[in-house]
């Protein structure tokens, strides 16, 4: 079954409204990424995230292009997304970054998830369900260096990996951490982490513990340069064509590999003075031709599209993309943008066309929208170029 099967409706009806995806920029930029990663010696793995239905691109689809294009090693954030990528066939290591619940790790230990391990009592039940199988389980140990949410503190680390050393039923593959503030341009909170996080590797040693794979940065951490990369490194946002944050290093030539793309579904002319849309708020100031498309917030249009939101002003901006459903919202037909009129419905809005000249039923409209909130129900058509 190819990916366009997989995406498409059952029916095979042509999609109104759908997630373009190019096959050719996700290469690219898996290759970009490589190929930077081969400037230090040796270099380090890339482990792709995936997670987020693979930042909304569809993740087994995704994975399947990436892993064309020379990656063997994935990670999703929870159990049922590394399941996901399983039973579609990738067959290549999967590290899931949350450690599962008890009930879920017999099914993840039989299809070789890579489990993250944080306290003693998640060490317990994959043991146990990996006894239980007859299988080794393969484990990364998380540390909490500074992030606050998931991972061992520091000073319990070495007991922790001790214990999974020990276990004749889990098998040690990587130790890890992740960065709370490497987006800000102040990188001295990122080398406090780093700090913390070399410091227990150290100690590992000196316990005589294999920390295995040792990994650290995720996007802005691969673009602050080699002494993030140690042995792997786990970008996301990068290989999907965006930078994580403007003031980073652009170490890479990236190409965007996502677009949001609806078709018109209905053209007519209203005289001035024609309300438009719920509640009224907007009424034509002139005879108007309008565009109707089959879109709205359920799919994800008006929320504040662009690269990953930080701080009070990025919360704010994703509220009032949110809030303010038709707002200053455009949308883009033949190349030129056109304004959205009236409230931004569930599944429908209207544009105003009548400077656009000629459109018609069933022209290609590309709309902005966050992609990680875009629909999973709108079909993801890989597409080359």
């Amino acid at each position: 079954m190819t990916d366009d099967e997989l995406s498409l409706p059952s029916d095979e009806l042509t999609p109104t409204s759908w997630v373009a995806v190019s096959r050719g920029a996700l290469t690219h930029n898996a290759q970009a990424l490589l190929k930077l990663l081969e400037t230090a010696e040796p270099a380090p793995r890339l482990i792709a995230v995936v997670k987020a239905n693979a930042y909304g691109h569809g993740a087994p689809q995704t994975a399947r292009v990436l892993s064309e294009a020379g990656i063997d090693f994935f990670a999703v954030t929870t159990p049922e997304e590394a399941l996901e990528l399983r039973l579609a066939g990738i067959a290549a290591e999967i590290l899931a970054f949350a450690p599962p619940i008890p009930d879920q790790v017999k099914t993840l230990v039989a299809q070789g998830i890579v489990l993250t391990v944080c306290d003693l009592d998640g060490l317990a039940a994959i043991s146990k369900a990996a006894a239980s199988a007859g299988k080794s389980a393969k484990v990364h140990l998380k540390v909490d260096t500074g992030m606050g949410r998931l991972g061992v503190l520091p000073a319990n680390a070495v007991k922790l990996a001790r214990a999974i050393a020990d276990d004749p039923n889990v098998t040690l593959g990587g130790v890890y951490t992740h960065f709370g503030r490497a987006l800000e341009k102040d990188e001295a909170p990122t080398r406090k982490q780093l700090a913390v996080f070399l410091s227990v590797l150290q100690d590992l040693k000196g316990a005589g513990i294999d920390s295995g794979l040792r990994h650290c940065a995720n996007s802005a951490g691969v673009l602050l340069g080699p002494d993030y990369w140690m042995d792997a490194v786990r970008p996301g946002t990068l290989l999907y064509g965006q930078y994580p944050a403007a003031s980073l290093p652009k170490r890479l030539e990236l190409r965007d590999s996502w677009k949001l793309k609806t078709r018109i579904v209905s053209v007519r002319d209203v005289p001035a003075g024609t309300p438009v849309g719920y509640g009224g708020e907007f009424v034509t100031a002139r005879a108007t031709r309008l565009a109707v498309l089959p879109i709205g917030y359920a799919d994800g249009f008006t929320v504040v599209p662009g690269s990953v939101t930080s701080g009070a002003r990025g919360l704010k901006a994703l509220l009032r993309g949110l809030m303010k459903r038709g707002a200053q919202n455009t949308v883009t037909i033949c190349g030129k943008r056109v304004p959205v009129v009236g409230r931004v419905a569930m599944q429908i809005c209207s544009v105003d066309v009548t400077d656009l000249g000629e459109v018609a039923v069933g022209d290609e409209v590309t709309v902005p929208a966050r992609r990680v909130t875009s629909s999973a129900r709108l079909p993801r058509r890989f597409e080359d170029g």
